[in-house]
């Protein structure tokens, strides 16, 4: 399903706005990861995640839209993702987007990487060796993908993707 996000210049309330259109979701959230952790410091200092559905970027430094295009950034959402440039402020209408049907599907039987929200650069990590004590760990350099799923009794249980190979 179609996920919808704002995208607003930081140095003023009248140009560089736009409406983002991710195929899902979890592309949204890829789509900010690869611009968060990009080794083109001008986007990781000028594109900023407020919420889900808003971001703030200061073209004077990198134009969100161009994230696409910027080798280094996230050139491989080019398919999954693009920018409509709203109209200027100026006395002109705001396209509204739709409010997401269901906003987190978290057991949906897709893998994800587990992060922290105070500290978006810890992730989850379960080694697959000497990992004796079956222990998960925080790292800002490893990460393992983990899948939230319904078990028979109905409860949610959560496996590493290590558990599938």
């Amino acid at each position: 399903m179609l996920f919808y996000a704002y995208v607003k210049q930081i140095t003023d309330n009248v140009t560089y706005r736009y409406v983002i259109v991710f195929a899902s979701r979890a592309v949204a959230d890829e789509w900010w990861r690869a611009v968060s952790t990009s080794t083109v410091t001008s986007f990781t200092s000028s594109v900023q995640r407020i919420s889900a559905q808003f971001y703030t970027h200061n073209v004077n430094l990198a134009n969100a839209a161009d994230s696409l295009t910027t080798t280094g950034v996230a050139t491989q959402f080019i398919g999954k993702v693009f920018f409509t440039l709203l109209n200027d402020l100026g006395g002109r209408g705001l396209n509204i987007i739709p409010p997401p049907d269901h906003f987190a599907d978290h057991i949906s039987g897709n893998s994800f990487f587990i992060r922290s929200k105070v500290y978006p650069y810890e992730y989850w990590y379960y080694p697959t060796s000497d990992n004796t004590t079956q222990a998960v760990y925080v790292s800002r350099t490893e990460r393992t993908r983990f899948t939230v799923s319904r078990t028979d009794s109905g409860t949610a249980a959560c496996r590493n993707r290590h558990d599938w190979l």
